[in-house]
């Protein structure tokens, strides 16, 4: 027996256990940076109820939401170009620290300011709360895209994660505590997943996928387009080929004539990069030069999420919630419905991860078949399809297809270029048509708002 040959494959197992653990680890992260990414907001949806009772008389459950959608997509517009001005830790562990202090405010100044002043500071926090709560999370796609699909899929599960474990805590609330200030219960939850977000991000810059980022954010910074083409300062691959080329020729007159042809047009591709009046900076692209060019490299993705996320909110929660029941029993229904939507949302999602599952015309036929939905929510609002069951195992359908297609379009989406900053870009766009599609959804909902009566 070779004891070199042992010591090899003793020293090769212990890699592969290692490098195992180091991406169940950055696994671990990015669950957590899902849920840790939607927890607080979830925990204020959760809660509307008690702000409801702080503000009587004020439309809460309409208008509470605005703020947050506002900023959610204003940062979303604004990031692609403000990534390169604010680092990674900022947009990550800075914005959680400050969601985690605002969590506990917000509710606060509702209990301890009833008055118009206090209505119009907790619009403001919200506010607040949406600009740090976009930052993490389209900064979180970003870096998933950058990573690749199975990170990607990781996150967005912890995003449906997210709202299955606020309802369930909303649950045992109702049966232990049925109190409204149980508000105070699901914002300690979500504080506690953003401080496990903090602290792993830690250990996660020690890993080779943060150095992966950190390369790639390295290449945005030296590359420029010309006509919709990425050229970067350094390129190894070219000097590669023109030494192979050099490597084979035999004849001394043919090589100086090569070697003078090289010359020429290295100068015209240093005139390229460095004079040409069309070549931009990636880094220091405006807003609209930077969305027209991503929307190109990516399209149709953003628009299919925004068009997926409008179809989604015009049905839920607003017609879904419309459902019948008796009154003694209205706060567990309309929990059972949300818990049968983000666990569906949860599953599909997870299905989403399998690559061979779907393509692009697959998941465009999914979101049309989707409008099914739309006869089914309205029939259950008006009372025509009575049973509660109907009603949670539509909804389950609902989220599955939801999950599903949105997982897929994220990971579609970077599979569009090879180039890991380009792919992070997609991922601050593609967060932003998310957004984008909810608020909008959610006030195309308005018609429906009264379908019950």
């Amino acid at each position: 027996m070779n004891p070199d040959k042992t010591i090899d494959n003793t020293q090769f197992s212990l890699l592969e256990k290692t490098t195992k653990k180091s991406q169940l680890f950055q696994k671990i992260f990015f669950f957590i940076l899902g849920v840790s990414s939607l927890s607080g907001w979830n925990a204020i949806l959760t809660g509307l109820s008690y702000f409801a009772d702080q503000y009587d008389g004020r439309n809460v459950y309409f208008i509470l939401p605005i703020p947050n959608f506002i900023s959610l997509c204003l940062i979303g517009l604004f990031l692609p170009r403000i990534s390169s001005m604010l680092s990674m830790f900022f947009r990550i562990v800075w914005s959680l620290v400050i969601l985690c202090f605002l969590l506990f405010l917000l509710p606060i100044i509702a209990l301890e300011m009833h008055s118009t002043l206090g209505y119009w500071l907790c619009l403001t926090t919200i506010f607040i709360m949406g600009i740090f709560s976009s930052l993490q999370q389209n900064s979180s796609i970003g870096m998933s895209g950058i990573l690749g699909p199975e990170y990607v899929n990781v996150f967005f599960i912890g995003t449906g994660a997210s709202g299955t474990i606020i309802t369930i805590f909303r649950l045992i609330s109702l049966a232990a505590i049925n109190s409204e200030k149980s508000i105070f219960l699901y914002i300690g939850i979500a504080v506690l997943w953003n401080i496990g977000a903090i602290i792993m991000y830690f250990a996660f810059t020690k890993t080779p996928q943060y150095r992966k980022i950190i390369q790639a954010h390295k290449k945005g910074r030296q590359s420029v387009l010309v006509h919709d083409q990425i050229i970067t300062e350094d390129e190894p691959d070219n000097v590669i080929q023109n030494d192979s080329v050099i490597s084979d020729i035999i004849n001394s007159d043919i090589f100086n004539q090569i070697n003078q042809i090289q010359d020429q047009n290295q100068q015209i591709e240093n005139q390229v990069v460095n004079k040409n009046k069309d070549q931009i900076s990636i880094e220091k692209m405006n807003v609209i030069q930077t969305l027209i060019w991503i929307n190109k490299v990516a399209f149709p993705i953003p628009l299919l999420i925004v068009i997926l996320y409008i179809q989604t909110f015009m049905m839920f929660p607003g017609v879904a919630f419309q459902k019948s029941f008796d009154s003694d029993f209205i706060n567990w229904g309309q929990c059972f419905i949300s818990l049968g939507y983000n666990m569906g949302d949860t599953l599909g999602k997870l299905l989403g991860g399998n690559r061979k599952l779907f393509n692009q015309q697959i998941l465009i036929g999914l979101f049309l078949v989707r409008f099914v939905f739309y006869y089914t929510y309205i029939e259950i609002a008006k009372g025509n399809l009575d049973p509660n069951w109907i009603s949670y195992f539509n909804t389950f359908l609902f989220g599955i297809l939801n999950g599903f297609i949105t997982t897929g379009y994220m990971i579609l989406g970077p599979e569009k270029t090879n180039e890991g900053f380009v792919k992070e870009k997609i991922g601050f766009v593609s967060g932003f048509s998310l957004c984008l599609g909810i608020m909008f959804g959610s006030f195309l909902a308005l018609p429906f708002s009264n379908i019950s009566k």
